[in-house]
């Protein structure tokens, strides 16, 4: 699902650390390649919410330092991991894709990472028309982007 590179964000200065609600999972991301909402269908399902903001990281950026992750093969070649006890959404793996997506929600500094642009706004909903006002808004997932 990594999104389109637009406005890359750039390398932390530093680590950011993030985890689910109840605290048992933990993980650290070292780089990243992009921040955006995405609106599809499959996000706003498995997030309750009207949209989703996510962080692009390079595979090897990422680490989980504490706890498990369960996992969940949402769609062929997709899985999603999330905390199996209090049910937070943490990443999102795509088979083939250098980087995975991270629920930008469960950093512990959010708007470290504030997002460059929306996904997927041709499904989007009515109420999310004001969220991110101002950024690039694309209909799909920009091909090529992988």
């Amino acid at each position: 699902m990594s999104g389109p590179t637009e406005g890359q964000a750039p390398s932390p200065a530093r680590p950011l650390d993030g985890g689910c609600l109840c605290g048992r999972l933990r993980y650290r991301i070292t780089a990243m390649t992009s921040a955006y909402w995405c609106h599809c269908t499959l996000c706003r399902k498995a997030s309750g919410s009207a949209a989703l903001p996510w962080v692009s990281v390079p595979r090897e950026a990422f680490a989980v330092t504490a706890g498990e992750p369960a996992r969940f093969a949402s769609s062929p070649g997709v899985a999603r991991s999330f905390c199996g006890t209090c049910g937070s959404p943490i990443l999102f793996e795509k088979a083939g894709e250098r980087d995975v997506d991270v629920t930008l929600g469960t950093l512990d500094t959010p708007d470290a990472v504030p997002p460059s642009h929306h996904i997927w706004t041709g499904s989007a909903l009515k109420m999310s028309d004001g969220l991110g006002a101002g950024l690039t808004r694309h209909d799909e997932e920009v091909p090529g982007e992988i």
